[in-house]
């Protein structure tokens, strides 16, 4: 079966709220039906990757400045084939932050599923379409200096987690920031 190890990943996956549990099963229906998904062929619903990355007390959280949806929010991209999405993830956040030493937890922290809206891309017209978003917990040192690529975003700083509100201008992403805020304080309290 394609995509199996994909399956198991998200059916291990305990979601955190409501939300995260309806898209863990939309999650588990696309991965199932759709060969092609992860790669950007598949115009309909594709897999990115993103790293929460956090400072090491864990009171900050360090987000880049998108271009395309003119608001702060975390790093990330497209797997274009890749299946290991911790890799992804950590590919895309050194990229576009500029950090070297981000260190990430592999196991999955958040799991969404968002709209991507139509859009102009190396000047080809894109369609709505969803992205499945893996998200996994990654550490850096806040002192670190930040190297945004500028062809992806115009600017990458730390934000304290309880300010996030004040920064993203994208409301229907405040919710999830929040979320991987709450559940990796939880996950590492209990450690």
């Amino acid at each position: 079966m394609k995509n199996e190890a994909l399956i198991k990943l998200v059916q291990d996956f305990s979601p955190w709220d409501a939300q995260e549990a309806a898209d863990r099963e939309s999650a588990l229906r696309a991965l199932s039906t759709f060969e092609d998904i992860l790669s950007r062929d598949n115009p309909i619903i594709h897999l990115c990757a993103s790293p929460w990355i956090m400072s090491r007390d864990m009171k900050s959280v360090l987000l880049v400045y998108h271009r395309l949806y003119d608001s702060w929010g975390w790093c990330g991209g497209h797997c274009d084939g890749d299946e290991d999405l911790c890799a992804v993830a950590l590919r895309e956040g050194m990229e576009e932050s500029g950090l070297t030493r981000l260190q990430a937890d592999e196991r999955l922290l958040g799991l969404d599923i968002l709209a991507a809206p139509r859009h102009m891309k190396h000047g080809r017209q894109l369609s709505t379409h969803l992205h499945l978003n893996f998200t996994y917990l990654c550490f850096a040192d806040e002192r670190e200096t930040l190297h945004p690529c500028e062809r992806e975003v115009k600017g990458a700083m730390w934000i304290e987690c309880r300010n996030i509100r004040s920064h993203v201008r994208e409301q229907h992403m405040i919710p999830v920031y929040e979320r991987l805020c709450e559940r990796a304080l939880s996950r590492y309290k209990k450690a």
